[in-house]
């Protein structure tokens, strides 16, 4: 009888563990994007993508023109 009952408790607290277990993880994983999102420095501006090369023939142009003016 006795160990009827010590292999249903731990039937019962083997089905929980893995829950636990996962939730933790998750809880960590979700705690540590909230830690590295307000480290310092997190929020610099990042440098514009640099211009198409049309967009640059255009303004070296312009400026060739504006100072030979």
């Amino acid at each position: 009888m006795r160990s009827l009952f010590i292999l249903s408790a731990l039937a019962v607290l083997g089905g929980c563990i893995p829950h636990r277990t996962e939730h933790n993880l998750y809880e960590g994983l979700r705690q540590e994007g909230v830690r590295r999102q307000h480290e310092p420095g997190r929020d610099l501006q990042r440098d514009p993508p640099p211009p198409r090369h049309e967009a640059y023939e255009k303004e070296r142009e312009r400026l060739q023109k504006d100072t030979a003016r």
